[in-house]
């Protein structure tokens, strides 16, 4: 990895291979701590001022931009004419935005300010409402995206038996989740999760709603170490059971250019390894399954 003159950052698949060797004893060692569920239970809804930072950010910031260049790969060769997509949980618009190149999509959200900053973005099939109980008929979309969803809700496998729902037969339903139970903390209690997920338990509640889990991979896998470290850090200084949901803080700042950019071409070498394989483990676990 190396970072030329003019803040260009340039990274290959060797360099990041060797990075996410190193991140193997962390792995390891939080494995040893995940507990299967979430003790305590928390406001489940994002706080409202996270959206407008959220709204301001999701179309540059690494996270939010990395992220949704491995959704799309994973999604297009799936999108064939006449697709109909509904993103559950869609935020402030912008993976809709995205996606509307390949299919007709649809929002819904819980919060109001969602649909005001969705609209601002001059989407229009876009309404409040709620993911265990989708205001659709059976059998609509021939596509769902759920994307840091599934943690928020307190009954998670009524949310997916709903996506099940609501997905024509062969519809494929792309979620992901934040990983790792014991890096749950200050962040997570802003953005309205009630808990973190295994591999095990979204393979638990998938099989249960029905559907074929067709790919499993992980991401953030290169920038793990980094991230767990980062996590733990912030649950030390704030221990998730002390802080109250409004008075919590999420990790989006802006960045200065040069490190985004950065931190965008490590997600990139990323997407570029998950093409071709799937990733054992890292910050952020993916499912893309069928019914």
């Amino acid at each position: 990895m190396e970072l030329k003159g003019g803040g260009q950052c340039y990274i290959n698949l060797k360099s990041a291979s060797k990075l996410m060797n190193g991140a193997i004893s962390v792995r390891q060692a939080l494995a040893r701590h995940l507990p299967s569920r979430t003790a305590n239970r928390y406001d489940s809804q994002m706080q409202p001022r996270e959206y407008d930072i959220m709204y301001n950010l999701e179309s540059t910031y690494w996270w939010h931009t990395g992220m949704m260049a491995i959704m799309e790969q994973m999604l297009a060769p799936t999108l064939v004419s006449g697709a109909k997509l509904l993103d559950i949980g869609c935020g402030t618009g912008a993976k809709m935005q995205l996606l509307s190149r390949y299919a007709e999509v649809w929002g819904i959200d819980m919060h109001p300010r969602a649909i005001e900053l969705c609209g601002e973005r001059g989407l229009e099939n876009v309404q409040t409402g709620d993911a265990t109980a989708l205001p659709f008929e059976d059998g609509t979309f021939t596509h769902a995206i759920c994307c840091e969803v599934l943690q928020n809700l307190e009954n998670d496998i009524a949310g997916v038996r709903e996506a099940y729902r609501v997905l024509k037969p062969g519809g494929y339903y792309y979620v992901s989740e934040q990983a790792y139970p014991v890096l749950r903390g200050q962040h997570d209690i802003s953005q309205g999760a009630v808990r973190r997920y295994t591999r095990k338990r979204l393979r638990e509640i998938m099989g249960d709603a029905g559907f074929s889990i067709k790919r499993m991979t992980s991401a953030n896998t290169v920038l793990f170490p980094m991230l767990a470290a980062v996590r733990l850090a912030s649950r030390a200084l704030h221990p998730p059971s002390k802080i109250k949901p409004e008075e919590s803080h999420s990790d989006l700042k802006p960045l200065p250019g040069p490190a985004n950019y950065l931190l965008r071409s490590i997600l990139e070498a990323e997407r570029a390894m998950i093409k071709k394989t799937s990733l054992p483990y890292g910050l952020t676990i993916i499912t893309l399954a069928q019914k």
